[in-house]
Formats: C-alpha cells, sequence, structure tokens
C-alpha cells in the first residue's frame, strides 16, 4: 500500500490536454565524457496520450528578459511495459562549461518544469556525493537525500542498487523519483535535487535482477532512464536480456543503443576523471579489453585525481556479502594505473580501508588466478599503517570506500566501531585493512577536490560528518 501511495503522490494531471506526467523531467549528464564538449539530457515520462512539449532554455539564472531562447530537440519513444507510456528526451547541446543554464518545459502554455543547472567544470576543483543501495522507499532514504541536498553537489555518483528489488520501472517510479526529483525540499518525503543535478549511476545486483524480460515486463529499468556517457568498449561477458525475441527486440529499441553500452563508462569533471565498472557475476574483472581502455583513458586524461566505482567491493570487513571477493582481482591493474580511490555499495554500511596494495594468487604456472567456489580471493596484502589522513595524507595504495547505506536497511550494527568483530579468516585473505567501519547509522560521502588536495567526508543523517580524512599528491 506504501508503494500506491507513493507512486500516486507522483503524478502532474493537466486535464486540458488529457495528459498525465509519471516522472517529472530529471537532468543526466548525456554522453559527454570528456572535457572536450558538453551537454545534458532531460528525460521524462508521461502516459500514452502523445503530446507536443516545447522545451526552452538559455545561459544564466532566469529565462525572464532573455531576448532569445533556444529550443531542445525532443525525442519520444513509447514503452508497452506493465502500463503503456511514452518516455520524452530534450538534448541540451552546445552548452558552455562553468556556465549556468535555465530550462523550461511546456505543454501547450503550460509550464510542467523549470529549473537551473550548472555544466560540469573545467577548474581543478570538484565537490560532489556518493551513496548506494538506496532506493527502497524508507524514511532513511529520504533522509539521506535531504542532506545531499543541502551539500549542493555537483554532481551526485550512486554506487549500485538504485532500486529494490528488481530495478523495475514501476520501482523507479515508486521509490527512486520520488525521493530525488520532489517537488519541494523535505527531510521526510524527498528533494528536488535531479532537476538541477546529474546523477551518474550504475549496476548493482539487484538492477539486473530483472533481466528475464518473460518474467520482469518492465525489467532493466536502468537502461530506460539513464543516459550517460557510452565510451567504453562492449566486452564479451556482459549483461544479457532474456526472453521471448520479440520483447528482448522492442526493449533493446526502447533503450536506443543504451543497452548494454551503459553498464561501463567514464567521464570527467574538473581534475577527476571516474570509472564506473559493472562488477556482477557474470562480468570477467579483468577483461583486457576494458582494462586496457582504462589504462588508455589515464595516459591521454592525465587528471589529478582517478576514481573507480563499482558496486560490489573486494575489500570488505563486514559479515555480509565477504566472501563475494572477484573484484580483488582488478587491484594490481588499478595499482599500475594510479588510480587513487575505489568506490562500491552492495554492503549496507560505510567502511574505509588503509591505503593497501593487493597481489592475487594465482596457479602454480602464474597463468592464472584462483577464486574459491565462494568467490574468495586470497593473495598477498601491502599495507600503508602511517597514512592517517591527517598528519599523513600521502597514500601508498589504493584507498577502498564502501558507501552502501543510502537508504537501504543496515548490515552487521553490532559490529560497528568494534575492530574486534571485522576479523576474518585466513591470512591470505584478511588482514586488518579496515581502518573505520560504521554500520548502525544511514551516511552518505562528499567528496571535495581542489588541485592536488582531495578531502573525503562521510556524513550521516543529520549532516554530522561521522569520518574525514585528507588525501594529498
Amino acid at each position: 500500500m506504501k508503494r500506491l501511495v507513493y507512486f500516486f503522490a507522483f503524478l502532474v494531471y493537466f486535464p486540458g490536454h488529457a495528459q498525465q506526467v509519471m516522472v517529472t523531467p530529471f537532468l543526466q549528464p548525456g554522453d559527454a565524457p570528456s572535457l572536450s564538449r558538453e551537454h545534458k539530457v532531460l528525460v521524462w515520462q508521461t502516459d500514452n496520450t502523445p503530446a507536443e512539449f516545447t522545451v526552452e532554455y538559455a545561459a544564466g539564472p532566469t529565462l525572464e528578459g532573455v531576448g532569445q531562447l533556444v529550443t531542445a530537440k525532443v525525442t519520444s519513444v513509447e514503452l508497452d511495459l506493465i502500463m503503456k507510456s511514452i518516455l520524452y528526451r530534450a538534448t541540451f547541446s552546445g552548452l558552455n562549461f562553468d556556465a549556468q543554464y535555465t530550462y523550461r518545459v511546456r505543454l501547450g502554455d503550460k509550464i510542467i518544469s523549470t529549473a537551473t543547472f550548472n555544466t560540469r567544470t573545467r577548474k581543478p576543483a570538484t565537490r560532489f556525493s556518493v551513496f548506494g543501495d538506496c532506493g527502497v522507499g524508507s524514511k532513511e532514504q529520504a533522509a539521506i537525500a535531504y542532506q545531499v541536498y543541502l551539500q549542493k553537489p555537483q554532481f551526485v555518483l550512486i554506487t549500485g542498487d538504485n532500486v529494490y528489488s528488481s530495478g523495475l520501472e514501476t520501482e523507479y517510479r515508486a521509490r527512486f523519483f520520488p525521493y530525488y526529483a520532489a517537488a519541494q525540499p523535505s527531510e521526510t518525503r524527498g528533494v528536488p535535487l535531479m532537476q538541477s543535478v546529474p546523477f551518474y549511476m550504475m549496476l548493482g545486483n539487484h538492477d539486473v535482477r530483472s533481466a528475464n524480460l518473460r518474467q520482469f515486463k518492465d525489467g532493466l529499468a536502468f537502461f530506460y532512464y539513464t543516459d550517460l556517457p557510452m565510451n567504453a568498449p562492449r566486452t564479451v561477458m556482459e549483461i544479457k536480456a532474456t526472453g521471448d525475441k520479440t520483447v528482448v527486440k522492442a526493449f533493446e529499441k526502447a533503450t536506443e543503443g543504451r543497452f548494454p553500452k551503459l553498464a561501463n563508462y567514464s567521464f570527467q569533471n574538473g581534475n577527476v576523471q571516474i570509472f564506473m565498472l559493472d562488477a556482477n557475476a557474470y562480468i570477467n574483472p579483468v577483461d583486457f579489453t576494458l582494462v586496457d581502455w582504462m589504462r588508455e583513458e589515464v595516459r591521454l586524461n592525465r587528471s589529478d585525481w582517478n576514481i573507480v566505482v563499482f558496486h560490489h567491493p573486494g575489500f570488505n570487513s563486514s559479515i555480509a556479502h565477504y566472501d563475494y571477493q572477484r573484484m580483488r582481482l582488478l587491484a594490481p591493474k588499478l595499482e599500475a594505473m594510479g588510480i587513487d580511490m575505489v568506490l562500491s555499495g552492495h554492503v549496507h554500511n560505510y567502511q574505509r580501508t588503509v591505503p593497501l596494495k593487493f597481489e592475487p594468487k594465482t596457479n602454480r604456472t602464474g597463468e592464472r588466478y584462483i577464486i574459491s567456489a565462494e568467490g574468495r580471493v586470497d593473495g598477498k596484502f601491502t599495507l600503508d599503517h602511517k597514512f592517517d589522513g591527517i598528519t599523513d595524507t600521502t597514500p601508498d595504495g589504493i584507498i577502498y570506500i564502501v558507501t552502501g547505506a543510502g537508504g537501504a536497511g543496515l548490515y552487521d550494527q553490532p559490529i560497528s566501531g568494534n575492530p574486534e568483530l571485522w576479523k576474518h579468516e585466513s591470512e591470505e585473505n584478511w588482514v586488518p585493512f579496515t581502518v573505520k567501519l560504521i554500520s548502525d547509522i544511514h551516511s552518505f560521502t562528499m567528496i571535495e577536490t581542489d588541485g592536488k588536495k582531495l578531502t573525503l567526508k562521510q556524513l550521516d543523517m543529520e549532516g554530522t560528518v561521522i569520518d574525514q580524512i585528507i588525501v594529498t599528491k
């Protein structure tokens, strides 16, 4: 019943046009990975009544008094899912960097949305929020959304499991958009964030549970709603949509090339380059095509900071999901590239490691890595215990962050702040690499860069800083 309340509360009616807006316009980054060009994409959804929307925009904080507005190109696609609807997209092209723009969406003489947004920066300074495991429709999700809104980030990263429990279109409309694209800010209901701030999302395990389109007619909705960079190469082992061929073909047509391309991508903002990678069970963590692409991107872009994001953490001291360690295989390759930090979700709490290096165990000939039936990866750890993020701020190794406390139920609350309860066996599989584990309160991550200085803060539902480090180069 709670789900229906949220769903119907999010509808916007225009009786004169027989039109029903099911998802109000929200901003997406679009296919603009590098700092050579900038554009944004506006996405919204209505019922299946066709309509002629007009989207106008101009530089500046308002459209009032602007002599000439730019009219964005609007495209649409019909979705025949649980209920028939129309998904619209408008592209804001030719944007300047470090600039402010205002847009409005009209249906006839009715304005259905207006907002102001900032484009990406070319300056060596960024400010962004990170959280994951969020879309459940909880009061904690609303509280985190409100605190993120107050922080005024340039963009938001979601570390996967965008909605529960299967990544369905109906779940996005009920448990995601009402919280991040609300009409007014509320600590208990949601905030108007996505109208102005682009969300860079990725696939978690719950987002791909609905890959069988025979079972889930509105499955894999991530690919309907996102509009992200499409710069990563395709891999052999990637997400597959299954079911009736006609249904799969219709899904692929409706997602307009975004499936399965958006499973991996990268982008730049200011002096930061971020790689968003699929870490689900069907992938090869060390796919040479993807690794070579990442290595070349780092070499060419020469950003001050390089960050990798994937859903399933390789280094996790919680009890939940401890055995899923396949992403550890990527560690030595990330170290060789000069990656500074890895952000993950999946485990519903907050964790931070010391800077570490890891060499996975191989077979006798060294030809392949060894992974146990449970998914464990043993190996050799090298830990930098000198780094404390206060007096010693230059790490020797990669810092791994778990930030999966964005709204879903917390994992392993009794072990919060108690290192004796973080231990696992054996020494080839676990050593004391975790220095902070907070599992009894929901939280999110704020990252700021200023040239060669990076500040990471973890904030709780009241905006209190519960962890903080500074990293310098």
